[in-house]
């Protein structure tokens, strides 16, 4: 799997690791840094995340966010 590139992003566009650790409630900027690693960031995370950083969290988890949150239309996402 091609680490995802938004992940990245996000975590850039709130002001680095610690800060998206803050604004997502994870334990600490090694959990974000695993995600940065990763490409991958926990399902429970993502809506925090991207309500900081608008990066959409269909494009944080592409291959299975439609299953996560099928009430939430992509477009209006995107």
């Amino acid at each position: 799997m091609e680490k995802n590139p938004f992940v990245n992003e996000a975590v850039d566009r709130v002001g680095g690791q610690t800060e998206a650790a803050k604004v997502t409630g994870a334990r600490s900027y090694q959990t974000v840094q695993q995600w940065m690693a990763t490409g991958r960031v926990p399902a429970k995370f993502c809506a925090a995340l991207e309500a900081a950083s608008g990066v959409s969290r269909f494009k944080l988890r592409p291959d299975d966010a439609h299953l996560i949150w099928p009430e939430l239309k992509e477009a209006e996402h995107v």
